[in-house]
């Protein structure tokens, strides 16, 4: 099994859209617009260029250390958030994260025409449970899962919010669900696809 979380790089976003203002100041864009003489001295265009320098070196060490799975980067590498196994053994570590996350349909809990409910496992950690609010395809249990959306830390309070549907309109006891699964990460699914259908499905 499978999932990947996706995360951000501020410095990296930052470095890189200053080095793209910068170019254009210095026209390395190869646009046709050039300051007019008296507003940018030569002076002026040899810092900017010092500076792009400087950046393109701080945009390739952030790449360097991506490269080599520094601790500080976003996760993606064997043994990070970004595996199933991690996944699963801590969703918490995910909470109000992008993930795409493959794993094996435990437990059915609920559909209707618009929405559906279950719980899919990895190879290590407890069930989590996946939540739909877009037509779902026919999900059976043993059916392997690539689930694409949000992981939330279930909160009876906010759960219409968080998921898109309020509780009594997907479950047919939701007080009891709402009170197994308070606190719990579940995902709020965008996408469902079925890689693997189980035998006779």
């Amino acid at each position: 099994m499978s999932s990947t979380i996706t995360g951000t790089n501020p410095a990296g976003r930052v470095a890189g859209a200053a080095v793209a203002a910068a170019l254009a100041l210095t026209g390395c864009g190869g646009g046709s617009v050039e300051p007019a003489p008296s507003a940018v001295s030569a002076e002026d265009l040899e810092q900017v260029r010092d500076e792009v320098a400087a950046l393109e070196d701080r945009v390739a060490s952030l790449e360097d250390r991506l490269d080599d799975g520094d601790p500080a980067d976003p996760p993606d590498e064997a043994g990070s958030p970004g595996t199933a196994d991690t996944f699963f053994g801590d969703p918490e570590a995910a909470i109000g994260r992008e993930v795409v996350v493959r794993g094996e349909v435990t437990e059915l809990l609920a559909a209707t025409d618009v929405a559906s409910a279950f719980r899919i496992t990895g190879d290590v950690g407890e069930p989590v449970a996946v939540v739909s609010v877009t037509p779902p395809p026919a999900v059976a249990t043993g059916d392997v899962v690539e689930v694409s959306g949000s992981a939330v830390e279930v909160d009876p309070d906010s759960f219409e919010a968080d998921f898109g549907i309020a509780a009594d309109e997907l479950f047919d006891d939701p007080e009891a669900w709402l009170t197994e699964a308070d606190g719990q990460v579940a995902i709020a699914a965008v996408r469902i696809e079925v890689t693997q259908a189980t035998a006779g499905g």
